[in-house]
């Protein structure tokens, strides 16, 4: 892999080396080529210098030439693989890839070292953890809480009396009101947290706004993509659960409840008071009607317009949505007739 201009590379490191750091339970085969590696690359663009994976064959792609030195691989998928190439074979290859290239690569420190930036705006009642930096530009509002070893980056504004863990990663350009972020949460850049939501009543006047008095709670572990959008409850909270990833540009509206280890594509719209049980998958450009109960283990496909609740280990897709199987079934009929 060509060296990355965001990264710095802390190899190179034999193969016997990666294996003990990454997979220190695993035997090294005593018959190993211990090459040395210098970086972490995708199969198709593999040099004879890289490690690279595969667990799935359709990824493949068409490439008929791996160059690679070593692969991260499945039992099954062995043979695919030329002699130069040496196998290392695991259970799940795109899960160890993510450690090998933790092990490789680190962000180039951005050079700023002041804990507070003579740049930013911070309240003088900032309560303020160890290790944490506050960047140059970002605005640090009255009764704030930030935890240890966390990072508020440029031109973000931070509003009063909001509560953030320790190890978050709060991105450039972000506005966060009303809300509590637990540990380990990550937020990209252009994120909007805890604004009021899309709430009016309508009148013989005209449309009423509705207050909005509650908050957004994000749990630990939490990942939001940059552009995405969370509402502060109107009288309950909006709640995002523990180890929950959220892709870019999606809207969550007031009073949203989101379970643990959800997983949510880009442009996905979540109307309000939606409830979403845990495990949920839910593919690009889906909209949700409001007040919807998604159950645990639900996946939804990319595009599904879903307009009523959906129980538990379902699996839907389409506009509206209905089970897959359903699905699938009328598509094929209408491409036999349109073949007639």
């Amino acid at each position: 892999m060509k060296e990355a201009f965001s990264a710095h590379n802390n190899g190179p490191f034999r193969i016997s080396e990666i294996l003990n750091k990454v997979l220190p339970n695993q035997k090294v085969p005593g018959n190993i080529d211990d090459k040395l590696i210098e970086g972490v690359s995708t199969i198709q663009n593999a040099s004879s210098k890289d490690i690279t994976y595969l667990g799935n064959k359709n990824y493949l792609n068409g490439v008929s030439n791996i160059r690679a030195a070593a692969c991260l691989i499945t039992t099954n998928l062995i043979d695919v693989l030329p002699e130069n190439v040496v196998p290392i074979v695991v259970e799940n290859p795109e899960y160890t890839i993510i450690d090998v290239i933790k092990l490789f690569y680190e962000d180039i420190d951005d050079g700023i070292t002041s804990q507070i930036s003579d740049l930013s705006y911070v309240a003088s009642d900032l309560i303020l953890g160890e290790n944490t930096q506050i960047k140059p530009g970002a605005v640090i509002k009255s009764g704030v809480v930030i935890g240890d070893n966390s990072s508020i980056d440029s031109n973000t504004t931070i509003g009063s009396n909001v509560m953030i863990g320790h190890n978050a990663l709060i991105g450039s350009n972000c506005t966060l009101q009303h809300c509590i972020l637990g540990n380990n949460v990550i937020i990209h850049p252009g994120v909007r947290i805890g604004q009021d939501g899309f709430g009016y009543a309508l009148g013989d006047a005209g449309f009423k706004k509705f207050p909005h008095i509650g908050r957004v709670i994000i749990q630990d572990n939490v990942e939001i993509g940059s552009n995405t959008t969370i509402d502060r409850g109107s009288l309950n909270d909006t709640i995002i659960g523990e180890g929950t990833k959220v892709d870019n540009l999606v809207q969550i509206a007031h009073n949203v409840t989101i379970g643990q280890n959800c997983a949510i594509a880009g442009q996905v719209g979540i109307s309000g008071s939606v409830s979403i049980g845990n495990n949920v998958m839910i593919g690009g450009q889906s909209g949700i009607k409001q007040h919807r109960k998604i159950g645990d283990n639900v996946q939804i496909g990319a595009g599904s317009g879903v307009m009523h609740s959906i129980s538990s280990n379902q699996r839907v897709a389409g506009n509206p949505a209905r089970k897959l199987e359903s699905y699938l079934s009328e598509i094929k009929t209408i491409s036999r007739i349109a073949r007639k």
